[in-house]
Formats: structure tokens, sequence, C-alpha cells
């Protein structure tokens, strides 16, 4: 999957993680357009998964959308397609991104921003947007 050793501890930023946190990385795998993983992993685009707080990030946002109506329909519905054994596809994925409140995303895309801005000395690679920092 690549030509680079890889490190095992950094492997463990990844446990747990849904492949859309690597930005598809199976199906780009599979379809050839990344060929190396290892050097795809270590792309500044990543590196806020490396992060040491970026663990607790996710457990914060999994508590603050836990209670989210659209959230545990989305939950149930993922839950009700997956009963048979199978993986979600692409497409049932989109839909279920339909039944996300505009407000429930603004609010993810907030948090996201708030994580980059506080920890920036680590994550310079990030833009922000400069009304962002008002």
């Amino acid at each position: 999957m690549g030509s680079e050793e890889i490190i095992l501890q950094s492997l463990w930023s990844f446990v747990g993680l849904h492949e859309n946190y690597l930005n598809s990385l199976t199906s780009r795998y599979e379809k050839g357009i990344i060929p190396n993983v290892t050097e795809f992993l270590s792309e500044n685009w990543a590196i806020a998964i490396y992060h040491e707080w970026f663990g607790d990030f996710c457990l914060r946002m999994r508590q603050s959308v836990q209670g989210m109506s659209d959230i545990q329909n989305v939950l149930e519905r993922a839950f009700e397609t997956t009963k048979n054994g199978e993986g979600i596809t692409r497409e049932q994925m989109d839909e279920f991104k339909k039944l996300v409140e505009p407000q429930t995303t603004r609010m993810i895309q907030d948090e996201t921003l708030e994580f980059i801005k506080t920890n920036m000395n680590h994550l310079p690679m990030y833009y922000i947007p400069q009304k962002e920092f008002e």
C-alpha cells in the first residue's frame, strides 16, 4: 500500500475513524487514485488527524449531536440499512446527508473551525477565512 515504512504509533490515530475522515481512502485506493497510502496519509491535510486532541474533538462532536433529532433519524435509518450485515453505500450516505438539518451542519462546521483556530500553532496549513477570526 506504499513504499514507506509505517510507524505503528501513527496507525493508532486511525483506529475507530470512519474512512470519510481519511478523504474516502478505501475507494480512492481501489480506483488507483491513491497509489501510495503512506504518502497520502503524510500530506498536510491529514495533520489534524494526528493531533493529540483530535480524538477529544471527535468525542465532543459525537456528544454534541447525539441528542439531535435529525441525527437520531439518520442513525436509525443507517442501523436499519446495515441490519443485513452490509455496509452503507456512498449513494445511501449522500441520502443520509440530505436528512441533516442546515443548522446541524453549520454547528459541525463552526466547531471544526474552532478546533483548527484553537490549535493553529500545530495546524498552520489549514486556511481559515479572515471573518472567522473576528
